[in-house]
């Protein structure tokens, strides 16, 4: 699975702002660092599992959307976060199961 822009731009920021590494995310990866730079640069595929425990460590949300595209011809899916309602709901489903009703 391939990062979509918005999330691969984002990560790229995130890594740059926190001062992080790519060796050493890497080696918490336990992964080699060019495949882990080539794959945040959206030109190679990590598995779901991955890209969570990736997101995790960087400390962005991991809640993705899957969505058909393509790469160089060939079809692929790519990782995006859902849309900002899907968000918004599941938060205002959250916020309700907070309220005190005593």
């Amino acid at each position: 699975m391939f990062l979509g822009q918005y999330v691969s731009a984002l990560m790229q920021e995130t890594i740059t702002y926190l001062k992080l590494s790519y060796e050493g995310l890497a080696h918490e990866m336990s992964i080699p660092e060019l495949v882990l730079r080539d794959a945040v640069d959206g030109k190679m595929g990590l598995t779901r599992g991955q890209w969570v425990r990736f997101g995790k460590l960087l400390g962005l949300p991991t809640t993705y959307e899957l969505r058909p595209g393509e790469r160089d011809g060939v079809p692929c899916w790519e990782i995006c976060f859902p849309p900002v309602s899907f968000v918004a709901h599941k938060a205002r489903d959250l916020d309700s199961s907070l309220v005190d009703t005593h």
